[in-house]
């Protein structure tokens, strides 16, 4: 894969173990003291324009003073492929400078009620916690063989006395099938921490793999992806080859 010439070392990722206790990073912080914050999780590989419509989504809906870009280290069911962290990290700062109010952070943990954990340990008790997500996202938030290392109640309980889901249903995911999921027993005591978006249907199904896929084609992605990342992904010395994109 191209080395990103521009950050060919990352001092924000430097000591970040997957298997330590854990850790929140902030690498470009919005300013301290929001008393509602927005979290969205994801690979990022690459980020797109619906991820920043889910955001503000979210900001718009809930009041969110702050937006948070949350780039784990690692994944719950597949290994890091596509774009390095690096890159990740850059362009998702490249986003945040140029929006007041949003933030970039990084977490060591895979798992939601762990990433949780380390953010509450950093801003205290004070702001109320909206983590945002996909449909799909949340229902592998309830499925037990995420945590083959403990009862998944005693990761659920913790998490949802510390914060919000906020979901915005997508294929195959729409809002009654969502709602029908979360009627089941093991998942209705939590229903009252989550409440659902409304996503213009035009981002509903926009993916990062889409991405992907056109630029290993050749094809534009301008109308996918933030104007501010471009720089990463098109132009001269962009173009290193299939694998890049399709892994």
């Amino acid at each position: 894969m191209q080395k990103d010439r521009a950050h060919p070392r990352t001092p924000e990722l430097e000591g970040l173990d997957p298997q330590a206790p854990p850790q929140w990073r902030w690498v470009h912080r919005a300013g301290p003291g929001a008393r509602r914050m927005g979290i969205l999780s994801a690979s990022f590989n690459p980020p797109t324009r619906a991820h920043l419509a889910l955001l503000e989504a979210a900001r718009e809906a809930f009041r969110l003073e702050e937006n948070v870009l949350l780039l784990a280290i690692t994944h719950v069911e597949k290994p890091l492929s596509g774009f390095p962290l690096p890159e990740r990290l850059a362009m998702l700062q490249a986003i945040a400078r140029e929006r007041p109010g949003w933030s970039v952070a990084l977490c060591n943990r895979a798992r939601f009620f762990e990433k949780a954990r380390a953010l509450r340990e950093d801003v205290g008790e004070g702001p109320e916690l909206f983590f945002v997500m996909g449909g799909d996202t949340m229902v592998r938030l309830f499925d037990p063989r995420y945590y083959p290392d403990i009862p998944m109640e005693s990761a659920l309980e913790p998490f949802f006395q510390t914060a919000h889901l906020l979901v915005a249903p997508r294929p195959p995911w729409d809002r009654p099938s969502l709602e029908a999921f979360l009627r089941a027993p093991s998942r209705a005591p939590y229903r009252a921490r989550i409440a659902f978006l409304t996503l213009d249907p035009a981002f509903a199904t926009l993916s990062s793999s889409e991405v992907r896929q056109r630029l290993a084609r050749g094809e534009p992605v301008d109308t996918l992806v933030p104007p501010e990342i471009l720089p990463w992904l098109t132009g001269p010395g962009k173009q290193p080859g299939l694998e890049r994109f399709t892994e």
